[in-house]
């Protein structure tokens, strides 16, 4: 398994028991969210920092599923004061996608869209937010943005997370051990089998024996 998959795991599922750094998630509807500063002009950070940085903290990137959460986020990032423009990263993107974007956080194909007017998603890109008249839309970005939005998760959550981040090679790994269980138990029964038949010819030998000299 990549080491980076592992360590990437690893870290979800800790964050999922709470054994990691968590920030001060504020309640927005039936979920929590909070708000960080990326991109700056003296610090680089882009989409896989923004995840990386939601995972630290118990968290995932946002994936906004509904009209209605859409909406609860609106108000939320309104309330915050953040200026006219202001882009948020989630955990949309389109690469290596079958469908044009997924959330990477479900592992999922959007089923709700809000893009703003004239900004088609092309292949390979990041779907983020921006507030325009205290209004969100999703646009496309380059993943390089000032701010972005970490929602809570619980542990089965995480462990969800990390089945999809490695989940061909643990579905291959539990074929392999099924397969070498099996193996193990069919050569244990092929050793049994032998003993059975070693100890049934030595007793009928032994019978024989007896018999001859009777």
């Amino acid at each position: 398994m990549n080491r980076k998959k592992i360590v990437g795991c690893l870290t979800l599922l800790l964050c999922g028991l709470q054994i990691c750094n968590s920030f001060s998630y504020e309640k927005v509807g039936e979920g929590y969210y909070f708000i960080g500063i990326g991109q700056t002009d003296e610090n680089i950070f882009d989409y896989f920092d923004a995840r990386r940085s939601c995972w630290q903290n118990d968290g995932e990137l946002v994936s906004v599923e509904t009209a209605e959460e859409m909406m609860l986020l609106q108000i939320y990032v309104s309330s915050k004061g953040y200026p006219n423009g202001s882009i948020f990263s989630t955990s949309g993107h389109s690469y290596n996608s079958e469908y044009p974007f997924k959330w990477h956080a479900l592992g999922e194909s959007l089923t709700y869209k809000k893009w703003l007017a004239g900004d088609a998603p092309p292949l390979d890109c990041n779907l983020s937010l921006q507030l325009i008249d205290s209004e969100l839309y999703m646009i496309r970005t380059w993943g390089y943005n000032k701010y972005y939005i970490c929602e809570k998760t619980t542990f089965w959550d995480y462990t969800q997370a990390c089945f999809r981040q490695s989940g061909t090679i643990i579905i291959s790994m539990s074929i392999f051990f099924l397969l070498l269980f099996i193996l193990t138990k069919l050569i244990m029964k092929i050793i049994m089998i032998s003993h059975y038949r070693a100890q049934y010819h030595k007793l009928k030998a032994s019978e024989k024996s007896n018999v001859d000299i009777a």
